[in-house]
């Protein structure tokens, strides 16, 4: 609405706002006048607050006066008409340029300088009409949404550094949004902001977009997108469909608009102490700034209320989105995961363990699928020792592993290792059990049975500590993956249950006896033209 009704009410108004600090361009936006005038208003302005006062009138404005290129006026509009790039896709017919016009012009008797040639042709040539909005397809209620991803680093008010990956999913109809803060962007990741965005809707659209990301697309087979069965899985639950395109961005207009809003309206002016209070605040920030803002009178509420009877119902249960990997116990009881140490029980030392995550928690099992540790999750890369039940809290006079738990995991693994750790131990224990649990630590790259070798040989010559017993290993036996002895586990407890037994052919010349076969209609006809006879 206009706020000024004559001009010395309009460059009051210009004049207040800039000395409140706004933009020209907010000053612009906020009394409906365009940049340049505003320019003009304050230009004015501040040459008037510097010039003392005078009684004279200004000196008057004279006449023009005439200039060198006044008289090639017409060679320049038939260049520019000539040179318009309309109707052609002839390249020397392309619009012809300024420095073109003057290179023309001094090929004949123009003497004048590039600048008046330049103004000439900026005020003869018309402007080109300002590109119009690109229009986004009118998606039906429940039929489209879009995803991505957008990082974002924040100094928290600590001063500590963290780098925060925002999740958006928009529905197209409505334009409801919903955000959510993760320290990565993977698969995992990417199904709970998912999770969570139809938690809060009630539902989920019928198809999404997205980009190329690796989470959803493994390759592209020319245009036709790979998915990962993973994520695959995780759309059937939930019955969508995902569409997967890459390259322009103005084909997800919705989501890439959404973090302009999100950068604009939420991280700006805002100060955090860490993830849970960045959370916290952006759940703020939709419940009471987006789901209320109106577009053409109307809410994004009110828009989401004729499109939610339209979403593709929920399950009963939500999707299982925690992560599982394997991790090492070191040999003072703990695992690593993510820049922090989470205590296990003694026992389970240097033994490959299964971890499943989840957003909050931290769940240990072991060899046999037993759950033996649960933590909470701590925040990434803070360096914690997580240790809630005391699990290695020892008197100082013991060891920080029982000797007794050292000689059973030596037997654990051979006859070879047995007698190694049986000579090992023969002194004093505060000379021997540091090398011993370093030497199961070679564990984590070497097959159990390569170890148990090695362990033997050194035995053999007396090499009683770590150094002999890596370098026998460097020599006489190749390094293994984790992901090998994930495999190879998993395949021994298969044949254990399902038994290494093959399954035996049939023998299928009972089936030629049966009433209909091939070979008993041809015996069976066989036997009526004996009858016959």
């Amino acid at each position: 609405m206009q706020r000024w009704h004559s001009r010395e009410q309009l460059i009051q108004e210009v004049v207040a706002l800039e000395r409140d600090g706004l933009s020209k361009r907010a000053i612009s936006r906020a009394v409906g006048i365009s940049r340049n005038t505003v320019k003009k208003i304050l230009r004015k302005h501040a040459r008037a607050r510097q010039q003392p006062h005078s009684a004279l009138q200004p000196p008057p404005k004279r006449a023009p006066r005439a200039k060198k290129i006044d008289k090639y006026l017409a060679k320049v509009e038939g260049l520019l008409a000539k040179y318009d790039g309309s109707g052609t896709d002839d390249v020397s017919r392309q619009p012809i340029t300024a420095q073109r016009v003057f290179e023309i012009l001094q090929a004949s008797d123009y003497d004048g300088g590039y600048t008046a040639v330049k103004d000439l042709v900026r005020e003869l040539r018309p402007k080109p009409k300002p590109t119009p909005s690109l229009q986004s397809p009118d998606w039906g209620a429940g039929k489209m949404a879009e995803s991505d991803w957008s990082p974002y680093k924040l100094l928290m008010l600590g001063g500590r550094r963290l780098k925060v990956q925002m999740f958006s999913y928009v529905l197209a109809h409505s334009k409801r949004k919903y955000y959510q803060a993760y320290e990565s962007y993977d698969v995992h990741a990417l199904m709970a902001g998912h999770v969570e965005a139809f938690k809060r809707f009630g539902g989920a659209a019928e198809r999404c977009k997205y980009d190329g990301q690796k989470a959803v697309v493994l390759r592209f087979e020319g245009n036709q997108p790979i998915y990962n069965p993973r994520f695959l899985a995780f759309c059937a639950h939930y019955e969508m469909r995902p569409w997967a395109q890459r390259g322009n961005p103005n084909r997800r207009p919705n989501v890439e608009r959404s973090f302009w809003t999100s950068e604009r309206s939420f991280l700006v002016g805002r100060e955090f102490r860490d993830l849970e209070d960045f959370r916290a605040q952006l759940r703020d920030w939709l419940d009471n700034i987006v789901d209320q803002r109106k577009h053409k009178s109307r809410s994004t509420l009110e828009r989401f209320a004729e499109e939610a009877p339209h979403l593709v119902s929920l399950p009963r249960h939500p999707y299982d989105t925690a992560r599982v990997v394997y991790r090492t116990c070191g040999i003072d009881g703990f695992i690593d995961y993510c820049g922090n140490r989470y205590a296990v029980p003694y026992e389970h030392v240097t033994d490959i363990l299964p971890l499943r995550i989840t957003e909050h928690e931290l769940y240990v099992y072991a060899a046999d699928f037993e759950c033996i540790a649960t933590h909470e999750l701590a925040e990434r890369g803070r360096h914690f020792e997580i240790d809630p039940r005391g699990l290695h809290c020892r008197p100082g006079s013991r060891p920080a592993i029982d000797l007794d738990q050292l000689k059973l995991a030596y037997e654990a693994m051979g006859e070879g290792a047995a007698d190694f750790f049986r000579l090992l131990s023969s002194g004093p224990a505060r000379s021997w059990s540091a090398p011993a649990r370093r030497i199961l630590t070679l564990r984590d790259r070497y097959a159990t049975e390569d170890v148990d070798k090695a362990l033997a040989h050194a035995a053999r010559y007396g090499a009683l500590g770590y150094d002999p017993v890596e370098r026998i290993l460097e020599t006489r036996h190749r390094p293994r993956l984790l992901e090998e002895y994930v495999a190879a586990e998993t395949a021994r407890r298969l044949g254990e249950t399902l038994g290494q037994g093959r399954t035996r052919r049939s023998d299928l010349s009972e089936y030629d006896q049966l009433p209909g076969s091939a070979d008993n209609h041809g015996q069976e006809e066989r036997d009526d033209e004996t009858n016959n006879d």
